[in-house]
């Protein structure tokens, strides 16, 4: 007996043979393997799909179109010289907008004289004021002055 037939004679038992898997791909009409369980689609349905998309949306919140992306720009923080203070005020900054926030995404981009805050989602402008209210006493106290768009 050579090596080869001495394998496989070790990994079967004697009269056994090698088992076929216990599943089985289902089969399209056109032959390949159905991979993802589903049926091909009909020209119809297709057509119906070409011509929902010609028409567009309904009119509706979701196609009404809004600010998705509003700012905050910070511009005078260059006139704080003392750095610790600067490091608390940033502090206070990035907090305030956190809370305005709640969970949407933001954006946070910080130069030496400004600091950018933007919020995305479909009250962003309201979240932008919010924010705006909340710092209005600190901005005032520091004459820092503010503006809608980016930096």
């Amino acid at each position: 007996m050579d090596n080869a037939d001495h394998q496989s004679a070790a990994s079967f038992p004697a009269g056994a043979e090698a088992a076929a898997p216990d599943y089985t791909v289902p089969q399209r009409q056109d032959g390949w393997p159905n991979w993802l369980g589903r049926r091909p689609m009909r020209s119809s349905d297709r057509a119906q799909i070409r011509e929902a998309l010609e028409t567009g949306l309904p009119d509706g919140p979701l196609t009404v179109p809004g600010p998705f992306l509003c700012y905050l720009t910070i511009d005078g923080l260059d006139r704080v010289t003392d750095q610790r203070k600067l490091i608390r005020l940033r502090g206070r900054i990035h907090a305030a907008a956190r809370v305005a926030a709640e969970g949407c995404h933001t954006t946070y981009y910080a130069t030496d004289s400004a600091l950018t805050i933007g919020i995305q989602g479909p009250d962003a402008q309201e979240r932008v004021n919010q924010l705006r209210n909340a710092l209005s006493k600190l901005i005032a106290k520091h004459g820092w002055t503010t503006r809608d768009e980016p930096r």
